[in-house]
């Protein structure tokens, strides 16, 4: 609907910048100052970067997304695994972690943080970057109904490239599947 909007409000400004009347038939045309073209560029470039902006919040949209993904994961039947997460909170440091994963199970992990010099490490159970518990997570975040959240999912394998809202996210850096051995 923005954008039908927007492009109404574009066609009708250039119709009077172009001088078309839009006056009703019979009736007398006043004289109008003409518009500059600079008046026209800005007004063009401000339309132009609102219709640009992100869309509204669709809570049904990303849950929709988050499902797909779901699906997607569950029939590859992934059973073994190494992903490396960025995971930042309020007031924390960002967060690297690195698990390998196994019939669903953490079964080694690497927990570093950033920047480097004067890093707080934080408290982070391995466990919760798995990719059943990013989805977790993503369903979780979807609750708060938080318009600034932010979903993607990997459209191979259907694992959460990113869940973002507010100051939090939990961004994947590396994804690797293990072969059997």
């Amino acid at each position: 609907m923005k954008r039908f909007l927007v492009g109404l409000f574009l066609l009708l400004f250039f119709v009077a910048a172009c001088g078309g009347s839009g006056g009703v038939e019979g009736e007398e045309a006043v004289d109008a100052e003409p518009v500059s073209e600079q008046d026209m560029t800005v007004s063009a470039l401000t339309t132009a970067i609102a219709a640009s902006a992100q869309p509204s919040f669709d809570p049904a949209a990303l849950r929709n997304e988050l499902e797909t993904a779901v699906a997607l994961w569950n029939s590859q039947e992934i059973e073994r695994y190494q992903i490396t997460v960025r995971h930042r909170q309020p007031t924390w440091n960002t967060q690297n972690i690195t698990i390998t994963v196994e019939d669903g199970v953490v079964v080694d992990s690497t927990h570093t943080c950033f920047p480097e010099q004067n890093c707080i490490m934080k408290d982070v159970d391995p466990a919760s970057v798995t990719i059943a518990a990013l989805f977790d997570t993503a369903e979780n975040v979807l609750t708060l109904n938080d318009p600034e959240t932010d979903m993607t999912f990997n459209q191979t394998y259907g694992y959460p490239n990113s869940i973002i809202y507010e100051d939090a996210s939990w961004v994947t850096d590396g994804f690797k599947l293990l072969e059997d051995e």
